[in-house]
């Protein structure tokens, strides 16, 4: 993890659109009540069913392309005109990694934060696990025990709408790389910024490894 100072990296050190990443992630999904989650991105509202959203913790470990960093984000569905596609919202997101973090702000106004990242085991099939701190103290912690692969390489693409100056601001994505089904045990401090998963186990659990991810395709 670099020390250097996200504020002070200029434009001309960031890559252009599109980042192209390959490595490792686990996803989680979780439903929870809408008023317990951090208020939606000014312009943006997330997709209520019944008083409740999803919500899609994903643990990445980016190995190789257009930057080599951790990151773990918060993504939840939002609703809107002409969001025929998946299109997620990032409220919170940390990465370990300076140029993603100013790149990630100023590209595609995703609210990077620095934090400090130990992951293990991200570059094989097996068990997957992680810490992230922040100032030193524990905030998330993963571990992923994979039970079922599922045939071939399956993709996904989809947007991600973020508050802009005039409107929100929607990006391209896509992933894809061999999944896994499993267990994954998650521990959030509840005094953190993930407190709202605190203690609440998720319904689905996914693995993704030999990943290939864009953004702003």
């Amino acid at each position: 993890m670099s020390n250097q100072d996200p504020e002070s990296i200029s434009n001309t050190d960031i890559p252009p659109a599109p980042w192209h990443l390959s490595g490792s992630a686990c996803a989680s999904v979780w439903r929870l009540p809408t008023a317990q989650l951090p208020p939606a991105p000014e312009g943006v509202d997330y997709a209520a069913f019944a008083g409740n959203s999803l919500v899609m913790a994903v643990w990445a470990a980016y190995t190789g392309g257009t930057a080599i960093y951790d990151e773990l984000a918060i993504v939840v569905p939002v609703r809107g005109q002409g969001m025929l596609a998946m299109t997620g919202t990032v409220p919170c997101i940390w990465v370990d990694d300076p140029i993603s973090c100013a790149g990630g702000r100023s590209l595609w106004n995703i609210p990077k934060q620095m934090a400090e990242f130990e992951t293990v085991g991200s570059a094989y099939r097996g068990t997957f696990s992680g810490e992230m701190q922040l100032d030193g103290a524990q905030v998330a912690s993963l571990r992923f025990e994979p039970k079922f692969e599922i045939p071939g390489r399956p993709s996904l693409g989809g947007f991600v709408v973020q508050p802009g100056a005039r409107a929100p601001v929607r990006t391209r994505c896509s992933v894809r790389g061999k999944t896994l089904t499993g267990k994954a045990e998650w521990d959030f401090a509840p005094a953190g910024p993930l407190g709202f998963l605190a203690d609440r186990k998720p319904f689905a659990n996914l693995r993704i490894w030999e990943l290939q991810a864009s953004i702003g395709i």
